[in-house]
This record gives C-alpha cells, structure tokens and sequence, in this order.
C-alpha cells in the first residue's frame, strides 16, 4: 500500500530535486565474440558504471549510438568501430572515405544529441563511404602511409592542432586522396580509462 504523504487534497505534483542512484558503481565490459554487455570480466573493459552512466557505441558505417548499461541489449561486433563509457565533454575524431570525391575527410566534433537507443550519421551519406578511424583521444595523431614499394611515404599528423571542432553534421575537412594501399592508424596511445578502437 505505501505511505500516507498527506490527508489533504493534491493539487500538483513537482519533482524538487533528482538525487543519484543508489546502486553501487559496477564494472562493465564488452564481450568482442557474442556482443554483448557482462560483469563477468570477459571482454573489453569498460570502465566503472554509476546508476546513470550512458555507454557510446560508434559503428563502422559512420553512425553513432547513445545507450543505456541494460546486459540485455546485443550489438554486431564485427560492425562495432568503438564502444567506452560515454562522456559529453568528449571530442570524437574522426577520419572517414568520401567514395564519390575518392578522399579521406576528417572532423572533430561533440555529441549533441540526447535520444537514446538511436543511431546517428555523422558521416557524409553515400553508399561508397566508409569510416576508417576514430578515437576520443583529447590528442590524436594520426599515421598514414601511402604509395606501394619504393614509393611508400608516412606522415604523422597532430588531427588536434590542424582540425577545428566543427558540428556533429559538418562533412569534414579534406586529409588526403584516396588509394586502395593506404594504411593508417592512431599513434598516440589512448589516456588511462578511455577506450581505444576495437578493429583496425
């Protein structure tokens, strides 16, 4: 039945002040092979969890997804780019391939959305597009190496120094034309506590 709050008439009912779960913080971690969420340690770690905590989960064909901590919920891990804790304060980099302009565009931004369990595209649309790498290291640097044999040349680019903080919908600035035996990734290790790429 529950308690009596007042013998009087109720006109209204306002929420003065929300307070935080008094759960106890737990550890979470991804499992790479079924996708799914566990406390079982089986996986990548995720980090510690309080009761409102929100997971970021970044997909391969350039959407972004805000969920909850549910253990229930399945994602495809060969489609999952990037999964952490998620934190709104956080700068994703992230460098993608234009099919049409056959070159790689790259774009930092925050969240800005709050719908949860919806996927976004933060990437340009279009069919023959692709994200090739992202991070919400505060610093990246990105190394890429192109041309084959004698001709391969490296470059190791501060993404934190030359790109601005645009718009989760901009398309991005120009990083380099496109070949089939272009290779990149992150040098920069990831901070402790933030979650690096899953696949190369």
């Amino acid at each position: 039945m529950g308690n009596i709050v007042t013998k009087y008439p109720i006109k209204t009912v306002k929420l003065a002040e929300k307070g935080k779960s008094t759960l106890a913080n737990r550890k979470l971690w991804f499992d790479t092979t079924y996708g799914r969420l566990n406390e079982d340690g089986n996986g990548l770690a995720l980090g510690d969890f309080e009761g409102d905590d929100k997971l970021l989960v970044i997909y391969n064909d350039g959407n972004y997804e805000i969920t909850g901590q549910e253990l229930l919920q399945r994602f495809d891990p060969d489609q999952v780019k990037l999964i952490e804790k998620f934190n709104p304060e956080s700068v994703i980099t992230a460098v993608y391939l234009d099919g049409d302009k056959l070159q790689y565009n790259v774009k930092r931004f925050r969240i800005e959305t709050n719908t949860l369990n919806s996927k976004f595209l933060f990437i340009k649309d279009g069919a023959n597009n692709k994200l090739m790498a992202v991070t919400t290291d505060p610093e990246p640097v990105l190394s890429i190496q192109t041309g084959r044999g004698s001709q391969i040349h490296g470059a190791k680019i501060k993404l934190y120094k030359v790109v601005d903080i645009m718009g989760w919908k901009a398309i991005g600035n120009k990083l380099a034309d496109y070949a089939k035996s272009d290779q990149m990734d992150w040098v920069r290790p990831q901070e402790p506590g933030v979650q690096g790429e899953l696949f190369s």
